[in-house]
């Protein structure tokens, strides 16, 4: 896991239900230091990164630090 007090660059992720990651941002969005971003797997996902569910429905990161079904 990497260290929340390095400011580690998050980017926005589309994750499968098979946890494969997808970077679909082109470069970082921000820092964990300064940004909001959600934990997935032990891992840091920048607002806006999205769980594709078996179903095909999806799950976004919230401002808030939270996931969210739409």
């Amino acid at each position: 896991m990497q260290n929340h007090k390095k400011q580690d660059s998050i980017s926005v992720n589309e994750i499968s239900h098979t946890n494969e990651v997808r970077n679909i941002s082109k470069k970082p969005v921000g820092n964990a230091g300064e940004d909001a971003f959600c934990v997935y797997d032990h891992k840091r996902h920048a607002v806006g990164s999205k769980i594709i569910n078996k179903d095909g429905t999806e799950t976004v990161c919230q401002k808030n630090g939270s996931w969210k079904n739409t």
